[in-house]
Protein backbone atom coordinates (compact mmCIF):
# COMPACT_ATOMS: atom_id res chain seq x y z
CA UNK A 1 0.00 0.00 0.00
CA UNK A 2 1.04 4.05 -0.68
CA UNK A 3 1.53 5.33 2.59
CA UNK A 4 -1.32 8.22 3.91
CA UNK A 5 1.79 10.31 3.74
CA UNK A 6 4.95 10.46 1.75
CA UNK A 7 8.12 11.79 3.33
CA UNK A 8 11.62 11.72 1.01
CA UNK A 9 14.69 10.90 2.10
CA UNK A 10 16.68 14.06 2.86
CA UNK A 11 19.91 13.85 1.12
CA UNK A 12 22.31 16.43 -1.19
CA UNK A 13 23.82 16.71 -4.46
CA UNK A 14 22.81 13.47 -7.55
CA UNK A 15 20.11 12.68 -4.48
CA UNK A 16 18.86 15.66 -4.27
CA UNK A 17 18.33 15.89 -8.22
CA UNK A 18 16.51 12.23 -8.13
CA UNK A 19 14.18 14.14 -5.52
CA UNK A 20 13.35 16.75 -7.91
CA UNK A 21 12.83 14.56 -10.56
CA UNK A 22 10.68 12.98 -7.93
CA UNK A 23 8.79 15.67 -6.71
CA UNK A 24 7.51 16.65 -10.79
CA UNK A 25 6.16 12.93 -11.49
CA UNK A 26 4.53 12.80 -8.45
CA UNK A 27 3.22 16.41 -7.83
CA UNK A 28 -0.07 15.33 -6.36
CA UNK A 29 1.46 12.46 -4.51
CA UNK A 30 3.66 15.07 -2.18
CA UNK A 31 0.89 17.67 -1.76
CA UNK A 32 0.80 16.54 2.18
CA UNK A 33 4.34 17.97 2.18
CA UNK A 34 3.12 21.36 0.92
CA UNK A 35 2.86 23.40 3.93
CA UNK A 36 -0.07 22.41 6.17
CA UNK A 37 -2.20 24.32 8.14
CA UNK A 38 -1.14 26.95 10.47
CA UNK A 39 -4.01 26.46 12.98
CA UNK A 40 -3.02 27.03 16.88
CA UNK A 41 -5.62 25.35 19.16
CA UNK A 42 -7.58 28.38 21.93
CA UNK A 43 -10.00 25.92 23.33
CA UNK A 44 -12.16 26.75 26.19
CA UNK A 45 -11.07 24.39 29.00
CA UNK A 46 -14.45 22.93 30.57
CA UNK A 47 -15.26 23.98 34.09
CA UNK A 48 -16.22 20.36 34.49
CA UNK A 49 -13.31 17.88 33.35
CA UNK A 50 -14.44 14.49 34.86
CA UNK A 51 -14.35 12.03 32.33
CA UNK A 52 -17.24 9.11 32.37
CA UNK A 53 -14.48 6.61 30.88
CA UNK A 54 -17.34 4.21 29.74
CA UNK A 55 -16.72 2.99 25.86
CA UNK A 56 -19.25 2.98 23.98
CA UNK A 57 -17.66 3.18 20.51
CA UNK A 58 -14.18 1.56 20.71
CA UNK A 59 -11.55 1.40 17.81
CA UNK A 60 -11.34 1.08 14.07
CA UNK A 61 -14.32 -1.59 14.02
CA UNK A 62 -15.97 -0.88 16.96
CA UNK A 63 -15.47 -4.55 18.05
CA UNK A 64 -12.28 -7.41 18.17
CA UNK A 65 -14.34 -8.69 14.78
CA UNK A 66 -14.37 -5.58 12.47
CA UNK A 67 -18.21 -5.39 12.24
CA UNK A 68 -18.72 -1.91 12.27
CA UNK A 69 -22.44 -2.42 13.09
CA UNK A 70 -24.07 -0.33 15.88
CA UNK A 71 -27.71 -1.14 16.83
CA UNK A 72 -29.92 2.27 17.33
CA UNK A 73 -29.75 1.83 20.24
CA UNK A 74 -26.35 2.70 20.63
CA UNK A 75 -26.81 4.96 17.56
CA UNK A 76 -29.71 6.89 18.68
CA UNK A 77 -29.68 7.73 15.07
CA UNK A 78 -32.48 6.42 13.29
CA UNK A 79 -35.01 6.55 9.86
CA UNK A 80 -37.28 8.20 11.82
CA UNK A 81 -35.10 11.23 13.30
CA UNK A 82 -32.87 11.59 10.68
CA UNK A 83 -33.87 14.72 9.47
CA UNK A 84 -33.28 16.26 12.83
CA UNK A 85 -29.66 15.43 12.46
CA UNK A 86 -27.91 19.05 12.83
CA UNK A 87 -23.66 19.98 12.74
CA UNK A 88 -23.30 20.82 16.77
CA UNK A 89 -20.13 21.94 17.05
CA UNK A 90 -16.70 22.00 15.03
CA UNK A 91 -12.87 21.70 16.43
CA UNK A 92 -10.15 23.13 14.16
CA UNK A 93 -7.50 20.24 14.37
CA UNK A 94 -4.07 22.06 14.44
CA UNK A 95 -1.21 21.45 12.45
CA UNK A 96 -2.77 19.21 9.91
CA UNK A 97 -5.11 19.02 6.79
CA UNK A 98 -5.20 15.10 6.46
CA UNK A 99 -6.98 13.89 9.80
CA UNK A 100 -6.02 10.06 9.76
CA UNK A 101 -7.50 9.00 13.04
CA UNK A 102 -10.61 7.23 14.90
CA UNK A 103 -12.00 8.76 17.90
CA UNK A 104 -12.48 6.91 21.11
CA UNK A 105 -16.21 8.16 22.46
CA UNK A 106 -17.35 7.52 25.72
CA UNK A 107 -20.66 9.08 27.14
CA UNK A 108 -19.50 12.53 27.81
CA UNK A 109 -15.94 12.88 25.92
CA UNK A 110 -14.45 12.68 22.56
CA UNK A 111 -10.55 11.78 22.50
CA UNK A 112 -8.86 13.25 18.92
CA UNK A 113 -5.60 14.02 17.84
CA UNK A 114 -4.33 16.72 15.48
CA UNK A 115 -1.21 16.65 13.06
CA UNK A 116 1.66 17.25 15.24
CA UNK A 117 1.26 15.42 17.97
CA UNK A 118 -1.48 17.00 20.06
CA UNK A 119 -3.91 14.45 21.99
CA UNK A 120 -7.32 16.17 23.33
CA UNK A 121 -10.01 15.11 25.54
CA UNK A 122 -12.90 17.48 24.06
CA UNK A 123 -16.70 17.47 25.96
CA UNK A 124 -19.51 16.03 23.65
CA UNK A 125 -21.21 18.87 24.19
CA UNK A 126 -19.50 22.05 23.50
CA UNK A 127 -15.86 20.91 22.57
CA UNK A 128 -14.54 22.42 25.27
CA UNK A 129 -11.38 20.75 26.36
CA UNK A 130 -10.67 18.58 29.21
CA UNK A 131 -6.87 17.70 29.18
CA UNK A 132 -4.60 17.90 26.33
CA UNK A 133 -1.25 15.78 25.99
CA UNK A 134 1.83 16.34 23.40
CA UNK A 135 3.33 13.45 22.34
CA UNK A 136 6.10 14.68 19.68
CA UNK A 137 5.16 12.52 17.00
CA UNK A 138 1.90 11.89 14.46
CA UNK A 139 -1.04 9.64 15.35
CA UNK A 140 -2.03 7.22 12.58
CA UNK A 141 -4.64 4.55 14.75
CA UNK A 142 -7.60 4.57 15.83
CA UNK A 143 -7.39 6.02 19.98
CA UNK A 144 -8.61 2.94 21.75
CA UNK A 145 -9.52 2.46 25.81
CA UNK A 146 -7.73 -0.71 27.14
CA UNK A 147 -8.19 -1.74 30.43
CA UNK A 148 -5.63 -2.98 32.57
CA UNK A 149 -6.52 -3.86 36.29
CA UNK A 150 -7.39 -0.97 37.83
CA UNK A 151 -5.96 1.34 35.02
CA UNK A 152 -8.02 2.65 32.42
CA UNK A 153 -5.90 3.59 29.04
CA UNK A 154 -5.90 5.47 26.21
CA UNK A 155 -3.95 3.80 23.57
CA UNK A 156 -2.31 4.03 20.22
CA UNK A 157 0.33 4.21 17.97
CA UNK A 158 2.13 7.02 15.73
CA UNK A 159 4.55 7.73 12.52
CA UNK A 160 7.34 6.87 14.27
CA UNK A 161 6.67 3.39 15.18
CA UNK A 162 6.02 3.89 18.91
CA UNK A 163 2.96 2.41 21.49
CA UNK A 164 1.79 4.70 23.34
CA UNK A 165 -0.41 4.38 26.43
CA UNK A 166 -1.82 7.72 28.35
CA UNK A 167 -4.06 8.17 31.77
CA UNK A 168 -7.49 8.30 30.24
CA UNK A 169 -8.69 10.68 32.77
CA UNK A 170 -5.75 13.08 32.80
CA UNK A 171 -3.75 12.28 30.06
CA UNK A 172 -0.41 11.69 31.73
CA UNK A 173 1.49 8.86 29.81
CA UNK A 174 1.59 5.48 31.49
CA UNK A 175 3.98 3.78 28.75
CA UNK A 176 5.64 3.52 25.15
CA UNK A 177 7.28 1.24 23.54
CA UNK A 178 8.64 1.19 20.09
CA UNK A 179 7.51 -2.51 18.56
CA UNK A 180 9.91 -3.60 15.69
CA UNK A 181 13.50 -2.99 14.93
CA UNK A 182 13.49 -1.33 11.56
CA UNK A 183 14.12 2.26 11.71
CA UNK A 184 11.37 3.01 8.98
CA UNK A 185 8.53 0.55 10.87
CA UNK A 186 5.16 2.91 11.93
CA UNK A 187 2.03 1.67 13.01
CA UNK A 188 -0.88 2.83 11.20
CA UNK A 189 -3.52 0.03 11.54
CA UNK A 190 -5.25 0.12 14.86
CA UNK A 191 -4.63 -2.41 17.87
CA UNK A 192 -7.27 -4.35 19.41
CA UNK A 193 -6.92 -5.88 22.96
CA UNK A 194 -8.14 -9.00 24.73
CA UNK A 195 -7.44 -9.99 28.36
CA UNK A 196 -4.55 -7.20 29.41
CA UNK A 197 -2.92 -8.35 26.17
CA UNK A 198 -3.06 -5.74 23.18
CA UNK A 199 -2.53 -6.75 19.81
CA UNK A 200 -0.64 -4.57 17.07
CA UNK A 201 0.17 -4.12 13.53
CA UNK A 202 3.03 -2.73 11.96
CA UNK A 203 3.60 -1.13 8.33
CA UNK A 204 6.45 0.89 7.34
CA UNK A 205 7.61 3.95 5.31
CA UNK A 206 10.05 2.05 3.05
CA UNK A 207 7.66 1.96 0.41
CA UNK A 208 8.55 5.21 -0.22
CA UNK A 209 11.87 5.08 0.83
CA UNK A 210 12.43 3.05 -1.91
CA UNK A 211 12.67 6.13 -4.59
CA UNK A 212 16.08 7.15 -3.41
CA UNK A 213 18.24 4.84 -5.31
CA UNK A 214 21.04 5.07 -2.94
CA UNK A 215 18.77 3.10 -0.58
CA UNK A 216 19.62 -0.24 0.09
CA UNK A 217 15.83 -1.61 -1.08
CA UNK A 218 14.37 -3.41 1.05
CA UNK A 219 14.52 -5.20 4.48
CA UNK A 220 11.03 -4.37 6.43
CA UNK A 221 9.11 -7.34 7.42
CA UNK A 222 5.42 -6.56 8.19
CA UNK A 223 4.03 -7.81 11.82
CA UNK A 224 1.86 -8.47 14.56
CA UNK A 225 3.23 -7.46 18.15
CA UNK A 226 1.22 -8.81 20.99
CA UNK A 227 2.21 -6.26 24.12
CA UNK A 228 1.18 -6.05 27.89
CA UNK A 229 -1.35 -3.33 29.02
CA UNK A 230 -0.13 -3.38 32.32
CA UNK A 231 3.64 -1.94 30.63
CA UNK A 232 4.27 -1.94 27.89
CA UNK A 233 6.55 -5.05 27.57
CA UNK A 234 6.63 -7.15 24.13
CA UNK A 235 4.90 -10.64 24.59
CA UNK A 236 5.40 -11.84 20.82
CA UNK A 237 6.13 -10.45 17.83
CA UNK A 238 4.90 -12.38 14.75
CA UNK A 239 6.46 -11.53 10.81
CA UNK A 240 4.27 -11.67 7.75
CA UNK A 241 7.70 -12.70 6.27
CA UNK A 242 8.74 -15.97 8.20
CA UNK A 243 12.59 -15.35 6.60
CA UNK A 244 14.92 -12.76 6.86
CA UNK A 245 15.67 -10.93 4.37
CA UNK A 246 18.93 -11.59 2.82
CA UNK A 247 21.32 -9.81 -0.20
CA UNK A 248 19.86 -10.40 -3.30
CA UNK A 249 21.64 -7.97 -5.76
CA UNK A 250 25.02 -6.51 -5.87
CA UNK A 251 25.32 -3.29 -7.05
CA UNK A 252 28.95 -2.01 -7.91
CA UNK A 253 28.02 2.37 -7.59
CA UNK A 254 24.74 1.89 -5.47
CA UNK A 255 23.82 -0.11 -2.43
CA UNK A 256 22.84 -3.45 -2.47
CA UNK A 257 19.62 -4.82 -3.02
CA UNK A 258 17.14 -7.01 -0.39
CA UNK A 259 14.65 -9.29 0.22
CA UNK A 260 12.44 -10.50 0.75
CA UNK A 261 10.66 -7.63 1.74
CA UNK A 262 7.13 -6.33 2.87
CA UNK A 263 4.04 -6.93 3.40
CA UNK A 264 3.05 -4.59 5.70
CA UNK A 265 -0.39 -4.79 7.95
CA UNK A 266 -2.45 -1.67 8.11
CA UNK A 267 -5.32 -2.05 9.72
CA UNK A 268 -6.86 -3.68 12.57
CA UNK A 269 -6.77 -7.22 13.31
CA UNK A 270 -9.10 -9.35 13.95
CA UNK A 271 -9.87 -11.20 17.46
CA UNK A 272 -11.06 -15.30 16.80
CA UNK A 273 -11.51 -15.93 20.63
CA UNK A 274 -13.42 -19.43 20.03
CA UNK A 275 -10.18 -20.65 17.67
CA UNK A 276 -7.50 -19.07 19.40
CA UNK A 277 -6.61 -17.28 16.06
CA UNK A 278 -5.55 -13.69 15.27
CA UNK A 279 -6.32 -12.50 11.26
CA UNK A 280 -4.71 -9.59 9.57
CA UNK A 281 -4.87 -8.53 6.02
CA UNK A 282 -1.52 -7.64 4.07
CA UNK A 283 -0.05 -5.33 1.88
CA UNK A 284 2.70 -5.93 -0.76
CA UNK A 285 5.64 -6.79 -1.00
CA UNK A 286 8.63 -3.81 -1.30
CA UNK A 287 11.24 -6.11 -3.02
CA UNK A 288 11.89 -9.11 -5.44
CA UNK A 289 11.28 -11.97 -4.41
CA UNK A 290 7.67 -12.00 -3.69
CA UNK A 291 6.41 -14.08 -1.28
CA UNK A 292 3.24 -16.38 -0.17
CA UNK A 293 2.08 -13.90 2.28
CA UNK A 294 1.63 -11.14 0.73
CA UNK A 295 -1.74 -9.64 -0.74
CA UNK A 296 -2.70 -12.34 1.97
CA UNK A 297 -5.47 -12.92 4.66
CA UNK A 298 -3.05 -14.58 7.78
CA UNK A 299 -3.94 -16.43 11.15
CA UNK A 300 -1.36 -16.07 14.00
CA UNK A 301 -1.72 -17.99 17.11
CA UNK A 302 -3.01 -15.72 19.88
CA UNK A 303 -0.80 -16.68 22.65
CA UNK A 304 2.23 -17.70 20.86
CA UNK A 305 2.56 -15.33 17.41
CA UNK A 306 2.97 -18.53 15.48
CA UNK A 307 2.12 -17.83 12.06
CA UNK A 308 -0.85 -20.91 11.64
CA UNK A 309 -2.33 -20.68 7.75
CA UNK A 310 -2.12 -18.34 5.50
CA UNK A 311 -4.45 -17.75 2.05
CA UNK A 312 -2.86 -15.28 -0.87
CA UNK A 313 -5.48 -13.82 -3.01
CA UNK A 314 -3.01 -12.07 -5.38
CA UNK A 315 1.10 -13.94 -6.43
CA UNK A 316 3.87 -11.34 -7.14
CA UNK A 317 2.58 -8.05 -6.48
CA UNK A 318 6.05 -6.57 -5.82
CA UNK A 319 5.75 -3.16 -5.86
CA UNK A 320 7.31 -0.05 -4.67
CA UNK A 321 7.28 4.04 -5.14
CA UNK A 322 10.37 3.14 -7.25
CA UNK A 323 8.07 1.87 -10.02
CA UNK A 324 7.11 5.20 -11.18
CA UNK A 325 8.98 7.80 -13.33
CA UNK A 326 12.33 7.28 -14.94
CA UNK A 327 14.31 6.45 -11.91
CA UNK A 328 13.20 2.80 -11.25
CA UNK A 329 16.75 1.78 -9.62
CA UNK A 330 15.01 0.08 -6.76
CA UNK A 331 11.48 -1.22 -8.44
CA UNK A 332 11.20 -4.64 -7.60
CA UNK A 333 11.46 -7.41 -11.06
CA UNK A 334 7.45 -8.22 -10.32
CA UNK A 335 6.42 -4.57 -11.05
CA UNK A 336 3.40 -5.62 -9.06
CA UNK A 337 -0.35 -3.27 -9.01
CA UNK A 338 -0.08 -2.26 -5.10
CA UNK A 339 -3.41 -4.28 -4.68
CA UNK A 340 -2.98 -5.16 -0.82
CA UNK A 341 -5.60 -5.33 2.05
CA UNK A 342 -6.31 -2.02 3.61
CA UNK A 343 -9.76 -2.83 4.91
CA UNK A 344 -9.60 -4.86 8.22
CA UNK A 345 -11.42 -8.70 8.08
CA UNK A 346 -14.15 -8.95 9.03
CA UNK A 347 -15.17 -12.02 11.58
CA UNK A 348 -19.06 -13.09 11.19
CA UNK A 349 -21.60 -15.67 12.16
CA UNK A 350 -24.77 -16.18 9.57
CA UNK A 351 -27.00 -19.04 10.04
CA UNK A 352 -24.44 -21.25 12.20
CA UNK A 353 -21.74 -20.87 10.07
CA UNK A 354 -18.44 -18.64 10.14
CA UNK A 355 -17.23 -16.13 7.79
CA UNK A 356 -14.33 -14.36 7.24
CA UNK A 357 -14.82 -11.59 4.99
CA UNK A 358 -11.73 -9.81 3.36
CA UNK A 359 -11.99 -6.28 0.62
CA UNK A 360 -9.07 -6.00 -1.45
CA UNK A 361 -8.56 -3.17 -3.36
CA UNK A 362 -8.35 -4.63 -6.39
CA UNK A 363 -12.02 -4.23 -6.06
CA UNK A 364 -12.62 -7.93 -5.10
CA UNK A 365 -14.25 -9.38 -2.00
CA UNK A 366 -13.69 -12.73 -0.48
CA UNK A 367 -15.45 -15.14 1.98
CA UNK A 368 -13.07 -17.48 3.40
CA UNK A 369 -13.90 -20.36 5.82
CA UNK A 370 -12.06 -20.17 9.00
CA UNK A 371 -12.41 -24.03 9.94
CA UNK A 372 -10.51 -25.09 6.90
CA UNK A 373 -7.33 -22.82 7.36
CA UNK A 374 -9.21 -20.10 4.98
CA UNK A 375 -10.06 -22.23 2.11
CA UNK A 376 -12.36 -19.43 -0.50
CA UNK A 377 -15.80 -19.74 -0.11
CA UNK A 378 -16.94 -17.72 -2.36
CA UNK A 379 -15.71 -14.42 -4.34
CA UNK A 380 -16.87 -11.29 -6.14
CA UNK A 381 -15.57 -8.69 -7.99
CA UNK A 382 -17.28 -5.55 -6.74
CA UNK A 383 -15.20 -2.81 -8.51
CA UNK A 384 -12.52 -2.11 -11.02
CA UNK A 385 -10.03 -1.55 -8.39
CA UNK A 386 -6.87 -0.04 -8.06
CA UNK A 387 -4.18 1.64 -5.86
CA UNK A 388 -6.85 3.72 -4.37
CA UNK A 389 -8.71 1.34 -4.16
CA UNK A 390 -11.39 -0.60 -4.91
CA UNK A 391 -12.10 -1.58 -1.17
CA UNK A 392 -10.34 0.36 0.96
CA UNK A 393 -10.34 1.64 4.55
CA UNK A 394 -13.65 -1.05 5.80
CA UNK A 395 -16.62 -2.55 5.36
CA UNK A 396 -19.34 -3.14 7.80
CA UNK A 397 -21.72 -5.95 8.17
CA UNK A 398 -25.02 -6.73 9.54
CA UNK A 399 -25.05 -9.90 11.34
CA UNK A 400 -28.74 -10.52 12.05
CA UNK A 401 -29.26 -10.04 8.30
CA UNK A 402 -27.09 -11.75 6.83
CA UNK A 403 -25.88 -8.67 4.91
CA UNK A 404 -21.94 -7.12 3.49
CA UNK A 405 -21.85 -3.39 3.01
CA UNK A 406 -19.09 -2.83 0.19
CA UNK A 407 -17.88 0.57 -0.39
CA UNK A 408 -16.07 1.45 -3.76
CA UNK A 409 -13.66 4.06 -4.05
CA UNK A 410 -12.44 3.05 -7.92
CA UNK A 411 -10.70 6.58 -7.27
CA UNK A 412 -8.25 6.10 -10.75
CA UNK A 413 -4.65 7.65 -9.70
CA UNK A 414 -3.59 7.70 -13.86
CA UNK A 415 -0.47 8.78 -14.70
CA UNK A 416 0.55 9.94 -11.34
CA UNK A 417 1.37 6.27 -9.43
CA UNK A 418 0.08 4.01 -12.86
CA UNK A 419 -3.28 2.58 -13.98
CA UNK A 420 -4.17 -0.36 -12.05
CA UNK A 421 -7.94 -0.66 -12.32
CA UNK A 422 -8.93 -3.72 -13.98
CA UNK A 423 -12.19 -2.71 -16.29
CA UNK A 424 -15.03 -0.09 -16.06
CA UNK A 425 -14.56 2.12 -12.57
CA UNK A 426 -17.74 1.24 -10.36
CA UNK A 427 -17.39 4.04 -7.84
CA UNK A 428 -20.26 2.84 -5.57
CA UNK A 429 -22.22 1.41 -2.43
CA UNK A 430 -22.87 -2.32 -2.75
CA UNK A 431 -25.18 -4.63 -0.14
CA UNK A 432 -24.12 -8.49 -0.82
CA UNK A 433 -25.57 -11.65 1.26
CA UNK A 434 -22.84 -12.69 3.19
CA UNK A 435 -23.34 -16.73 2.45
CA UNK A 436 -23.76 -16.81 -1.19
CA UNK A 437 -21.91 -12.89 -1.85
CA UNK A 438 -25.23 -12.74 -3.56
CA UNK A 439 -25.72 -8.90 -4.81
CA UNK A 440 -28.55 -7.33 -3.12
CA UNK A 441 -28.23 -3.41 -4.29
CA UNK A 442 -25.80 -1.19 -5.50
CA UNK A 443 -26.27 2.40 -5.54
CA UNK A 444 -23.43 4.45 -7.67
CA UNK A 445 -21.92 7.11 -5.86
CA UNK A 446 -24.05 10.33 -5.89
CA UNK A 447 -22.23 13.54 -7.36
CA UNK A 448 -20.74 15.10 -9.99
CA UNK A 449 -17.69 17.54 -8.91
CA UNK A 450 -18.46 20.28 -11.20
CA UNK A 451 -17.96 23.54 -9.29
CA UNK A 452 -20.74 26.12 -10.29
CA UNK A 453 -19.58 29.87 -10.18
CA UNK A 454 -22.25 32.47 -10.87
CA UNK A 455 -21.92 33.80 -14.46
CA UNK A 456 -19.62 31.23 -16.21
CA UNK A 457 -20.18 27.53 -17.07
CA UNK A 458 -19.94 24.61 -14.50
CA UNK A 459 -16.25 23.36 -14.81
CA UNK A 460 -14.58 19.63 -13.09
CA UNK A 461 -13.28 20.40 -9.98
CA UNK A 462 -9.84 19.20 -9.74
CA UNK A 463 -9.24 18.45 -6.31
CA UNK A 464 -12.86 16.46 -6.27
CA UNK A 465 -13.49 13.14 -6.88
CA UNK A 466 -16.40 10.67 -6.78
CA UNK A 467 -16.51 7.09 -4.83
CA UNK A 468 -16.37 5.82 -1.11
CA UNK A 469 -12.72 5.06 -0.07
CA UNK A 470 -13.60 5.76 3.60
CA UNK A 471 -14.75 2.64 6.53
CA UNK A 472 -18.79 2.63 6.35
CA UNK A 473 -20.87 2.38 9.18
CA UNK A 474 -24.27 0.34 9.52
CA UNK A 475 -26.96 0.25 11.68
CA UNK A 476 -30.42 -1.84 11.32
CA UNK A 477 -31.72 0.43 8.82
CA UNK A 478 -29.25 2.95 7.87
CA UNK A 479 -25.12 3.25 6.14
CA UNK A 480 -23.33 5.87 6.68
CA UNK A 481 -20.85 5.83 3.93
CA UNK A 482 -18.72 8.80 3.75
CA UNK A 483 -17.54 10.47 0.15
CA UNK A 484 -14.06 11.39 -1.48
CA UNK A 485 -16.30 14.40 -2.57
CA UNK A 486 -16.70 15.68 1.02
CA UNK A 487 -20.25 14.71 1.24
CA UNK A 488 -21.58 12.83 4.36
CA UNK A 489 -24.10 10.52 3.06
CA UNK A 490 -26.46 7.91 4.40
CA UNK A 491 -28.34 5.33 3.08
CA UNK A 492 -31.28 3.15 3.59
CA UNK A 493 -30.06 -0.07 4.86
CA UNK A 494 -31.98 -2.12 2.78
CA UNK A 495 -32.67 -0.54 -0.50
CA UNK A 496 -29.34 1.77 -0.99
CA UNK A 497 -31.00 4.83 -1.49
CA UNK A 498 -29.80 7.96 -0.24
CA UNK A 499 -32.15 10.00 2.68
CA UNK A 500 -29.81 12.18 4.16
CA UNK A 501 -26.57 14.46 2.94
CA UNK A 502 -24.79 17.11 4.26
CA UNK A 503 -21.89 18.93 2.08
CA UNK A 504 -18.56 19.07 5.01
CA UNK A 505 -16.26 21.02 2.11
CA UNK A 506 -16.92 24.61 2.96
CA UNK A 507 -15.28 26.43 6.17
CA UNK A 508 -16.42 26.73 9.82
CA UNK A 509 -16.24 28.51 12.52
CA UNK A 510 -14.65 26.82 14.92
CA UNK A 511 -14.95 26.34 19.11
CA UNK A 512 -11.20 26.37 19.40
CA UNK A 513 -11.20 29.86 17.50
CA UNK A 514 -10.61 31.01 14.37
CA UNK A 515 -11.68 28.60 11.28
CA UNK A 516 -11.88 24.87 10.11
CA UNK A 517 -12.05 23.78 6.88
CA UNK A 518 -13.41 20.81 5.70
CA UNK A 519 -12.41 18.84 2.86
CA UNK A 520 -12.69 14.76 1.48
CA UNK A 521 -13.71 12.27 3.23
CA UNK A 522 -11.81 9.08 3.50
CA UNK A 523 -10.03 6.72 6.15
CA UNK A 524 -12.18 5.91 9.46
CA UNK A 525 -15.31 6.91 8.73
CA UNK A 526 -18.36 7.77 10.90
CA UNK A 527 -18.73 6.90 14.60
CA UNK A 528 -22.31 7.41 16.27
CA UNK A 529 -23.59 7.47 19.69
CA UNK A 530 -26.53 8.24 21.55
CA UNK A 531 -27.75 10.53 19.54
CA UNK A 532 -24.35 11.91 17.74
CA UNK A 533 -22.34 11.59 15.04
CA UNK A 534 -18.64 12.54 14.56
CA UNK A 535 -16.85 12.62 11.43
CA UNK A 536 -12.70 14.17 10.58
CA UNK A 537 -12.97 15.98 7.50
CA UNK A 538 -10.56 16.61 4.92
CA UNK A 539 -7.45 14.14 3.04
CA UNK A 540 -5.44 16.19 0.76
CA UNK A 541 -3.32 12.88 0.25
CA UNK A 542 -2.88 12.57 -3.89
CA UNK A 543 -4.59 16.06 -4.66
CA UNK A 544 -8.25 15.63 -2.80
CA UNK A 545 -9.59 18.26 -0.90
CA UNK A 546 -7.55 19.23 2.44
CA UNK A 547 -8.87 20.14 5.82
CA UNK A 548 -9.04 19.54 9.72
CA UNK A 549 -12.46 19.99 10.95
CA UNK A 550 -13.28 17.85 13.52
CA UNK A 551 -17.35 17.68 13.06
CA UNK A 552 -19.96 16.82 15.79
CA UNK A 553 -23.72 16.41 14.45
CA UNK A 554 -26.54 15.73 16.59
CA UNK A 555 -30.33 15.71 16.74
CA UNK A 556 -31.88 18.36 17.61
CA UNK A 557 -35.62 18.15 19.33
Amino acid sequence: MVPRQLYLPSASGSIQRMQEFTRKCVASALATLAALFSIHSYAIDCEDDEIDSRAVVNGWGFDRTNHRFLSESQAGITPDNLQSLKLQWVYALPDTDAPRFNPLITPDTVFVTDGSGGVYALDRSTGCEKWRHSIDSTVRTALRKVVSGEDELLVFGTLDGDLIALDLQNGSKVWKVRLHPHPKAMLSGSAVDHEGIIYQPVSSWEVAWALNPFYGCCTFRGAVVAVSAADGEIVWRGYTIEEEPKLTRERLLLPDQYGPSGAPVWSQPTLDLERRRLYVGTGQNYSSPATNTSDAILAFDLETGALVWKQQMLANDAWNLACIGGMRMNCPEERGDDLDFGAPPILVEVDGRDFLLAGQKGGRVYALDPDRDGALIWTRKAGAGGKAGGIHFAMAVNASRGVLYVPISDRGLGSLLGTSNDGEPNPSLQALDIPTGRPLWMTPAPGDCMENREGSEPRPMDDCFRGFSAAVTATERLVVAPALDGYLRIFDANSGEQIWEFNTAIEYDAVNGGKAQGGALDLGGAVMSDGQLFIPSGYSLFGQMGGNAFMVFGIEE
